[in-house]
């Protein structure tokens, strides 16, 4: 009887000790967003000019891995570090029938210290079911160009480094950091994109933009892409 209340106690002292430990852990959250503001309902568009006005996007997914965060306090933490702090792969969801959407990852425990960027890595899932949208791709987009059905994919594996010019402070507590796609600029921000030039080749009724379409869109998915990857902003929420 003796014994068995030792262990009784020892248990709960164990248990306290964790707890307190885990309450002073210093931990990011990570979450993934799609910044839309201008839209206000779901048939509306959110591209200003003329050449884009009647370009609506109503679905973008991307699927990425690798999650890293640089310590700006520690002289051996970097991005290329293999101390990943999420490893995935992720499927991000990050607009539905028009509206933008956030998507948690989940938070996981770092060192103390002053935080400003981060790197991940576009990853096609090969494990994903056929029929998924994401199968095998990176980045999915669909949408209508003056009404007509459009799909952009594509399969991209490279590496997203995400900053901020000023450090957020992680010391004991739990910070929300946030990658956010700025969903108005993707046919701006980097290259000037009229999408209203690309081509249904086939004449299937869907205007394809891959990497490999058929459509004669090639170059419009590559500028695409980098577009995408330029719009990406680490904010802390």
């Amino acid at each position: 009887m003796k014994n068995s209340l030792i262990i009784l106690i020892a248990s709960a002292l164990f248990s306290t000790g964790c707890s307190k430990d885990d309450n002073d852990d210093s931990r990011i959250r990570l979450s993934l967003n799609a910044l839309n503001a201008s839209v206000t309902n779901a048939k509306s568009n959110f591209f200003t000019g003329k050449n884009n006005e009647n370009v609506v996007f109503t679905d973008f997914r991307i699927s990425i891995r690798d999650v890293v965060f640089k310590n700006d306090d520690d002289p051996n933490s970097n991005l290329d570090t293999d101390e990943i702090q999420f490893r995935g792969p992720y499927q991000i969801d990050l607009l539905s029938d028009g509206n933008a959407l956030s998507q948690t990852i989940g938070d996981v425990v770092v060192p103390d210290g002053m935080y400003k960027e981060l790197r991940f890595k576009f990853h096609k899932d090969e494990d994903l079911p056929a029929t998924d949208k994401l199968f095998d791709k990176s980045i999915y987009i669909e949408g209508t160009i003056d009404g007509q059905p459009f799909v952009f994919w594509h399969d991209t594996s490279e590496n997203l480094d995400v900053g901020r010019s000023t450090g957020v402070k992680v010391a004991g507590t739990v910070i929300n950091f946030a990658v956010e796609f700025d969903m108005s600029q993707f046919l701006s921000s980097l290259k000037q994109i009229d999408l209203n030039q690309a081509l249904d080749g086939n004449k299937n009724g869907i205007i394809e933009i891959f990497p490999n379409d058929e459509d004669g869109n090639r170059d419009i998915a590559d500028d695409l892409k980098d577009n995408i990857k330029e719009t990406a902003d680490l904010i802390n929420e």
